[in-house]
C-alpha cells in the first residue's frame, strides 16, 4: 500500500500499436524522467509522467500533469507479462488520448491523501498529495493522539471493532462492486476508520453476485465480495475477515507456507491426513489465480476459497444482471435515493436502457424528498435526455446548475440538452459557461464544436477546436480537427 502511488521511477522503453484506433504509443524512459508519445492520423503530443500508479506487483499506471490538473494514461506496463499495453478501460477506445480527468475519488484508494481544489473536477494544490503512498492512518485513523503517547489504544485497532466496522476499513478500497453512490452532502474520501461505510457511500452489485453457487467473473477490486461467497467466511458468522489471514504490515517470504498455516490454524491438522497429496499448497488450489475482466493483461487471487475452483461463467463482469441490490444497505432515508442513483450509474456504463428507467422511478418517487440534490437531479436529467426529453432534460440540468454554480459538468449537461433540443444558441451559451469554469473540459469543447457543427458554421466549429488546442497543445482530437474541419485538407 504504501507504494500505491509514486514519483516516475525507470520503466522500459518501447512502442506499440493499439490496431481498433490505430493509435501508435512509443514510450521512452530513462533515469531522468518517462515520456509517452502519441500518434494518430498525422497528428502527435509527447507526456511527461508526473506520477505512477501501482505497486508494479502487477503493472504499473501512470498520471500525467497540466498545469494543476491530472489526467490518466491511456497505456499501462504490465510487470509480470513484460509488456506494454493498453490501459483498463481503454482497449476498447477508438480514440485514446490523455484526457481523461484524474478526480480525487480516482485517487481515494491510491494515495495517502490527494489535496484537490474544492469545487473543480481534477484541479490540485501544489503538491497535489499529503502522501504519495498510503499512510497508517488508512486503516488506523488519526496518528496526532498515538504519536503523543504511543500506548495501546491511542490509535484504531481494526481487529477490535465491531465487525461492520472492522470489515468497513478493508472495504472502502477492496469492495468496488458495480456502483459506489455516496450520501447527501457527503464525498468518498469522507470516510473514516471507526465508521461504517454506508454512513458516507454504499456499494451495489448484481443480486446474483451474491448468490454462492454462481461462479463470477473475477474483478479486479472485489476480494471482500469474492471473501463473503467462500464457505469459511459464511460458515464463521462473522469471525473471518481479511486479517484472518493477511497481515499488511508484513509481507511473506514463502507465501505458500504461509497461508498454509493461516488455513490449518482454522482446519486443524488432522485435515492434513484425510487430505489429497499434495497438500502444501492450499492457496494454489483452492485460491487459483485468474484473470481479472477489468484488469487488463493481469491475474489476481480468486478470493472465494473454493473446495472446487469452477470455470467463469462466460457472463461479462459489467453486465447487468437481473438487479441491484446493496452490499449492505444505507439508513432508510438514503435507500431509494442510492439505489435509484445506482441504476443510473451501471444504466450508462452498460447502455441498459431498462436499468436507467429503474432508476428514474425510484428517483421520481423520492424527490420531494431530496428536492436541492444535484446527483438526483443530474439523474433524472440524464434519463429524460436518453429518452428524447431535451427541454425538460435543460431545465432539470439548470436547477443543478444554480445549486453548484461551480460545477462546470452540470453547465455541459445543460449544453448537450439544448443541442438535443435544436437550440443552438442556448447550447452554444451553455458550453460556453461550462469552458469558462474549466478550460480543459474536452466533452464541451467537442459539445461546442457539434452544435455549430449543427448550426452550419464550420468555422466557429474549427475555433472551437483552435480554442482547445491552445488549452491542451497536444489534443490529437483538436489538432485533427483545426485541420479538416472547413474544408482544409487532412
Amino acid at each position: 500500500m504504501a507504494h500505491a502511488l509514486s514519483s516516475p521511477t525507470r520503466q522500459p522503453s518501447g512502442s506499440f500499436l493499439h490496431a481498433l484506433s490505430g493509435t501508435h504509443f512509443t514510450i521512452q524512459s530513462d533515469d531522468r524522467r518517462t515520456i509517452q508519445k502519441i500518434e494518430r492520423h498525422g497528428a502527435s503530443a509527447d507526456y511527461p509522467v508526473a506520477y505512477m500508479i501501482g505497486s508494479g506487483s502487477h503493472a504499473f499506471g501512470f498520471l500525467i500533469q497540466v498545469g494543476d490538473r491530472l489526467f490518466q494514461s491511456p497505456i499501462s506496463y504490465y510487470t509480470k507479462r513484460g509488456m506494454w499495453d493498453m490501459a483498463p478501460g481503454y482497449e476498447a477506445d477508438r480514440s485514446p488520448d490523455f484526457d481523461r480527468p484524474i478526480t480525487p475519488e480516482c485517487l481515494f484508494c491510491h494515495s495517502g491523501g490527494a489535496k484537490p481544489i474544492q469545487g473543480t473536477l481534477n484541479r490540485y494544490q501544489t503538491p497535489p498529495f499529503k502522501d504519495e503512498g498510503i499512510t497508517c492512518e488508512r486503516c488506523h485513523g488519526p496518528a496526532d493522539a498515538h504519536l503523543r503517547n504511543p500506548v495501546p489504544g491511542s490509535i484504531i485497532n481494526p481487529g477490535k471493532l465491531a465487525i461492520r466496522a472492522r470489515d468497513s476499513i478493508c472495504e472502502q478500497c477492496h469492495l468496488s462492486g458495480e456502483a459506489r453512490i455516496v450520501n447527501p452532502g457527503k464525498r468518498l474520501t469522507d470516510f473514516h476508520p471507526g465508521e461504517i461505510l454506508e454512513d458516507v457511500f454504499s456499494v451495489y452489485l448484481s443480486a446474483e453476485a451474491r448468490d454462492p453457487s454462481r461462479t463470477k467473473p473475477l474483478k479486479v477490486i472485489s476480494q471482500a465480495q469474492q471473501l463473503a461467497l467462500s464457505t469459511c467466511a459464511r460458515m464463521s458468522h462473522g469471525k473471518m475477515w481479511c486479517g484472518s489471514c493477511h497481515n499488511p504490515h508484513e509481507t511473506p517470504t514463502d507465501a505458500k507456507s504461509y497461508f498454509r498455516a493461516r488455513c490449518l490454524a482454522c482446519h486443524g491438522t488432522a485435515l492434513i491426513s484425510t487430505h489429497p497429496k499434495p497438500a502444501d499448497d492450499c492457496i494454489g488450489c483452492h485460491m487459483p489465480r485468474r484473470p481479472a475482466k477489468d484488469g487488463g493483461h493481469t491475474v489476481f487471487t480468486d478470493h472465494r476459497i473454493a473446495r472446487v475452483p469452477q470455470p467463469d461463467t462466460g457472463v461479462d463482469a459489467n453486465e447487468p444482471l437481473d438487479r441491484l441490490t446493496a452490499w449492505q444497505e444505507p439508513q432508510d432515508a438514503f435507500a431509494k435515493r442510492n439505489l435509484g442513483l445506482a441504476y443510473i450509474d451501471v444504466g450508462r456504463k452498460s447502455q441498459s436502457a431498462d436499468y436507467m428507467y429503474r432508476g428514474y422511478r425510484l428517483l421520481l418517487a423520492c424527490e420531494p424528498e431530496f428536492p436541492n440534490d444535484p446527483a438526483v437531479l443530474t439523474g433524472i436529467g440524464l434519463v429524460l435526455l436518453g429518452t428524447h426529453h431535451p427541454t425538460e432534460a435543460a431545465a432539470t440540468f439548470a436547477r443543478t446548475a444554480r445549486l453548484e454554480p461551480a460545477n462546470p459538468e452540470h453547465y455541459m449537461d445543460e449544453g448537450f440538452a439544448w443541442k438535443e433540443a435544436g437550440n443552438q444558441p442556448k447550447a452554444i451559451e451553455s458550453f460556453g459557461k461550462a469552458l469558462q469554469i474549466d478550460p480543459l473540459l474536452k466533452q464541451a469543447y467537442e459539445g461546442l464544436a457539434a452544435t455549430y457543427i449543427q448550426a452550419h458554421d464550420p468555422a466557429q466549429a474549427r475555433e472551437t477546436f483552435e480554442r482547445y488546442l491552445k488549452a491542451s497543445p497536444g489534443s490529437i482530437e483538436a489538432q485533427v480537427a483545426v485541420r479538416t474541419i472547413g474544408g482544409r485538407a487532412p
